[in-house]
Parts: C-alpha cells; sequence; structure tokens
C-alpha cells in the first residue's frame, strides 16, 4: 500500500530505475504528477520490477501507487491472451502427490514442471508436493498491472494450502513466498502454518550436512526474481548457501538493489525492450567474471538460459547448484 504520508517527493523511485533516464528534476515531476491523480509516462514505462519500494528509503511504497494507477487506466495495455491465460490459472489441473508424514510439504505453485528434474534426490526424498491451479498464488498478476486479482484471491489460497494440515510448508515460488510472508499482511488474513522459503530450506539442509558436501568453486551472477523485493531478508540466507556449497556470487552492477528484471513481463507488450533489458543482464553478467547464471524464478531460467549460454555462461537452478555440491549432477 502506497504511504502518502511518507512520501518526500525526492524523486529516488524514478531517479534510480534502471529502465528510464530522468534526470532528478523530472524524476519529482513524474511522482508529483502520479500523487496528484494523474497518469505520467512513467506508469506505462514501468516493468513492474517492484525495485522501486527498495529504493525508496522512507518506506512509502512508490511502486504500490504505479501499480494502482496501472491497473485503473489499463496504460500498459497488456494482450488479451496473456489475461485469459492468468484468469485460467487458479482452474488448472491440480494434485497432491502425497508422501511421508514426517518429510515436508512442498508448494510448487503452477510452475513446478517448468524447469524438470530439479525435485529428486536426498533434497526432496519422502517429500509431499503440491501442485497446480489450486496452488498458484495470483502474485504474478503484478506483473500484468493489476493487484487486486492478488487480493481478491489470497484467501482462496491460504485456505486450500491449509487444508494439508501442515505446521509449515516450504515454498519453491518466489511469488507464493511474498504473497504468505510479506504481502497476505495487509489484506488482514491469517495463515494457518509457516511459509519457509526454499532457499532457507536448502540452506538448512546443507547446514546438516556440511561434511557431504564438496564445494563447487564455481563464480555466478545472480537472477534476483522480482517478487524478492517483498521479502528482502532471503539475501542473507542465499549468501550463506551460497558460502557453504562454495558460489561466489560475483559482486556486479546489476545485482541485489539494482537486479534487473529477467525480461519476460515486458516481452507481451514490448519485446524489443525485453530483449535489451536481457542483453543488458548477461552482459554485465560476463563482464563481472561470473562462469554461470544462477537462478530461482523457473521464467528467468526459461527467460535468460539462451542469451546466456550463447555469451558462454552455464545456467543452473540453485537447487541443481545444491545437488551438485552433493554429488548428485
Amino acid at each position: 500500500m502506497f504511504k502518502k504520508e511518507l512520501c518526500d517527493l525526492c524523486g529516488d523511485c524514478v531517479y534510480l530505475c534502471p529502465y528510464v533516464d530522468y534526470d532528478r528534476e523530472e524524476s519529482i515531476e513524474q511522482f508529483r504528477r502520479l500523487t496528484e491523480g494523474e497518469t505520467p509516462e512513467i506508469v506505462g514505462q514501468c516493468v513492474t520490477c517492484v525495485a522501486c519500494n527498495w529504493f525508496c528509503e522512507k518506506g512509502a511504497n512508490p511502486f504500490d501507487l504505479i501499480l494502482e494507477r496501472q491497473e485503473e487506466t489499463g496504460v500498459l495495455q497488456i494482450p488479451e491472451q496473456n489475461i485469459q491465460l492468468f484468469r485460467n490459472l487458479p482452474n488448472s489441473p491440480s494434485e497432491v502427490i502425497e508422501g511421508e508424514p514426517d518429510r515436508p510439504v512442498v508448494s510448487l505453485c503452477s510452475v513446478g514442471d517448468l524447469v524438470p528434474g530439479l525435485f529428486e534426490g536426498r533434497l526432496f526424498e519422502g517429500c509431499t508436493f503440491l501442485k497446480g491451479g489450486r496452488y498458484f498464488c495470483n502474485v504474478g498478476w503484478v506483473h500484468l498491472g493489476c493487484l487486486s486479482p492478488v487480493r481478491e484471491g489470497a484467501q482462496t489460497v491460504v485456505d486450500n494450502l491449509a487444508e494439508t494440515g501442515a505446521s509449515e510448508i516450504v515454498f519453491y515460488h518466489d511469488d507464493c513466498y511474498a504473497l504468505l510472508s510479506s504481502m497476505i499482511k495487509e489484506y488482514g488474513i491469517e495463515v494457518p502454518f509457516k511459509p519457509v522459503h526454499i532457499i532457507e530450506y536448502l540452506r538448512d539442509f546443507v547446514r546438516d550436512r556440511r561434511s557431504d558436501i564438496s564445494p563447487l568453486g564455481m563464480r555466478v551472477a545472480y537472477q534476483q526474481p522480482c517478487a524478492s523485493r517483498y521479502t528482502p531478508w532471503k539475501d542473507e540466507w542465499l549468501d550463506e548457501l551460497f558460502d557453504l556449497i562454495g558460489v561466489e556470487r560475483v559482486s556486479r552492477k546489476y545485482d541485489r538493489r539494482f537486479a534487473l528484471c529477467c525480461g519476460s513481463p515486458m516481452m507481451p507488450r514490448d519485446r524489443e525492450k525485453a530483449l535489451e533489458i536481457k542483453e543488458r543482464n548477461v552482459r554485465d553478467a560476463v563482464e563481472h567474471g561470473a562462469q554461470a547464471m544462477a537462478y530461482l524464478c523457473p521464467l528467468c531460467v526459461l527467460n535468460l538460459r539462451k542469451p546466456a549460454a550463447a555469451s558462454g555462461l552455464e545456467n543452473h537452478h540453485i537447487i541443481e547448484l545444491v545437488r551438485k555440491a552433493l554429488g548428485e549432477i
């Protein structure tokens, strides 16, 4: 939720955005117009990466206001076929793959099969898996310039997950964890289980099995998902995980606070800009000495693996990196 009382119109939210090129004065003017009910150019230029909420040191959540205006005006002009896809996702086939009663419950949302072969080996042996539309968190609607479907569907998602009776649920999809550990607090909905992020789960697994780990000695450029802006505390967990498995997260321009989107949200509305974002991201990884791109979001994998490989980089999901360190791959 945008907190107008905390906004001092410093302009950082627009000025620091890596996708536009406004000077400080024009950045302030863009956001001033937005707070006064107008729809300035920045609303349509926004790639919906949520970064401006991080840029705002006052905690005003400027992206939330941009998103509100995007939904009011439809300025992003998302193709109807993409909107229809999201409308249908909650009704897509779902299943519960029962595991052992003392093993974790893992929610794969509707994206669990996009990167085949991840949920194998010791990491997930005996786990229960939740798959499909009943567990779709709706947070992806943000990339279509809409927040209301996320808010309106939140209670149903919580209820469907709670049916498992699990006291903890591990979330593979960063969007799901963002909803259930952060966004949900504004909706007044109680979550009757502990949301556990996949990074937290992997870190704890490796912590308990240090003697089984063979450090990888690999330098990677991490591709941070946009939804991570809602849950920034995970970054410390990831750094510890990388340290435990012998992976160096290279220091580069487009990481952490200034991480670039993978380009996926831009593809339906501006393919040329999406390709430019991808190229800039991969070039930055190469120039800072990375051997590989490391991913969390499966859509980031699908969107960046080809340009990364073409530039000589390997592609690894973080689950694959852990399995390599365990000697399974």
